[in-house]
């Protein structure tokens, strides 16, 4: 009988340089297609991007003193722009390694927002450290 041939590690310089690697990651199905899409974890500026989008939502800096208030404003208004300005960045195509949306398809992204994008959104957040998208609260965090 054969010995398993060990697979061959990349030299740190190679795997430090593999898309990606730089963020945590992990591949998820799209319901209803045999697609999957990468999602990554939030950076810094995916973060800033999006925290601009939650004031600009709520008309004013949010803050632990306006937090609940905030949050309750933006879910009367079933508005999920600052979810999708995040969930646009985060959403990666796994053959290219390229981005599935680009930022000027928040808006698009926001009208047909559901539970899916609910779940690929939460899947980034976890990859952050962060219990679930729970956007006034988490920008407290942030």
């Amino acid at each position: 009988m054969a010995a398993k041939k060990q697979p061959t590690a990349l030299d740190p310089r190679q795997a430090l340089l593999q898309p990606l690697a730089g963020y945590r990651h992990k591949e998820m199905d799209v319901p209803t297609s045999n697609a999957k899409v990468i999602v990554r974890e939030p950076g810094g500026d995916d973060w800033l991007m999006w925290q601009a989008q939650l004031q600009e939502v709520a008309g004013e800096d949010v803050s632990e003193e306006n937090a609940d208030e905030v949050a309750v404003r933006i879910t009367e208004t079933n508005d999920h722009t600052p979810e999708a300005t995040l969930l646009v960045r985060v959403l990666i195509n796994p053959e290219t390694y390229q981005r599935v949306f680009e930022d000027e398809d928040v808006p698009t992204v926001a009208a047909n927002w559901g539970p899916v994008y609910g779940r690929f959104l939460n899947a980034a957040f976890e990859l952050a450290g962060i219990g679930g998208a729970k956007p006034v609260e988490d920008a407290k965090k942030n």
